[in-house]
């Protein structure tokens, strides 16, 4: 079920961003937030770069988190994405047709209403 922008802007204002005074606090809770409601692994979409500058689409499982409470600095979200056998880390944003459960689905529309605080 998609969120509302109010349903939304609740979590970032009561979950995420509660009780934080700077930048970094505001950093670590969204860090927390996404390792807390995001469940490996799920499907999605990558556009895979061949040569010579050939872009596809492919299918890829989204098998772990790269970006944790330490290393996050409020920019990008980085998860790996396994394709042919190989593990890549990858924005969290450029991936497509996310195929997840509710609560993961929930947690990436979150993340994408992120600017709008």
């Amino acid at each position: 079920m998609k969120l509302t922008k109010e349903e939304v802007q609740e979590i970032i204002d009561y979950e995420i961003v509660v009780d934080c005074y700077t930048e970094e606090e505001a950093n670590m809770g969204w860090a927390i937030y996404m390792e807390e409601n995001i469940s490996y692994p799920f499907e999605a979409e990558y556009e895979v770069k061949k040569r010579p500058g050939e872009r596809q689409w492919k299918k890829v499982q989204v098998v772990n988190n790269e970006t944790d409470e330490s290393s996050f600095d409020g920019g990008d979200y980085y998860v790996e994405i396994e394709y042919e056998e190989i593990v890549i880390p990858v924005r969290i944003d450029e991936l497509r047709n996310i195929v997840a459960d509710e609560e993961t689905t929930q947690a990436l529309q979150v993340w994408q209403s992120r600017n709008a605080w």
